[in-house]
């Protein structure tokens, strides 16, 4: 027998978007908020090296209907993404993690994200800005989509009022979508050294993104520390407002 169970998980949309040559992309929407109800799709999706998708897949970013993409890398990784462009407008507010000692020598990912987030909070603030001035859904993607998409994400998320229970699965989804590639990512570092700064990056992000979120909320505020770097008040709020389905 088919309960009421059964019927909304059949219509549930599916987080997790299978577009080819990327390996970590899924649909900010589904998550509950602390007040109740859910975060909506096809305002956000969260990405990889989305300049890595095949023809099939830049097909199915088109055919979901994004219309901006925010990259998060700097230019130095922009040096493998080929001659094709992406099918939609790309705007990039570069985060290079080489300038900054705890987000590239990784003594832990707590020290890596406080970092991050500081050093770059001007760039976070446009990224966030670009999310909600544009026309619905938008992607936003570094390499990897964990750490650098992560915080933008978390960001996004902690202002809409997700649970931070599901903030954090979230984001820990992004450590099974690179379970199966991490093996050869550290069997091809170039010295033993550099294999152990991968080893402590590819550890488990467990509920690291909400400790840090809650840290940043208790020193500034998150939304403060957003808007002091420049990010445009009513495109938070519209970001906001989507992602809770209100709009």
């Amino acid at each position: 027998m088919r309960t009421a169970t059964d019927a909304k998980a059949r219509a549930t949309p599916d987080r997790f978007l299978r577009w080819d040559g990327c390996v970590n992309v899924r649909d900010l929407g589904g998550l509950p908020l602390a007040a109740g109800g859910e975060t909506a799709y096809r305002v956000v999706v969260r990405a990889d090296w989305l300049p890595g998708l095949s023809q099939a897949g830049r097909r199915a970013l088109v055919d979901y209907g994004v219309s901006l993409v925010v990259d998060l890398r700097p230019e130095r990784e922009h040096e493998n993404d080929g001659l094709d462009p992406l099918p939609v407008p790309v705007v990039r507010q570069a985060m290079d993690p080489r300038p900054v000692p705890d987000a590239w020598d990784w003594p832990s990912m707590r020290e890596a994200y406080l970092a991050l987030a500081d050093r770059y909070r001007d760039q976070l603030a446009q990224a966030l800005t670009l999310l909600g001035d544009a026309e619905p859904p938008a992607a936003i993607h570094c390499a990897g989509g964990r750490d650098r998409t992560g915080i933008a994400c978390g960001m996004a998320l902690w202002l809409a009022g997700a649970e931070l229970d599901a903030i954090a699965a979230d984001h820990a989804l992004s450590d099974e979508s690179w379970a199966p590639h991490n093996h050869e990512w550290l069997a091809s570092a170039p010295d033993d050294e550099e294999r152990e700064r991968r080893r402590r990056i590819s550890q488990p992000a467990g509920r690291t993104l909400v400790d840090v979120l809650r840290e940043i909320e208790q020193r500034e505020g998150v939304r403060q520390l957003l808007l002091g770097a420049g990010a445009d008040e009513g495109a938070l709020d519209r970001l906001v407002v989507r992602l809770r389905g209100e709009a």
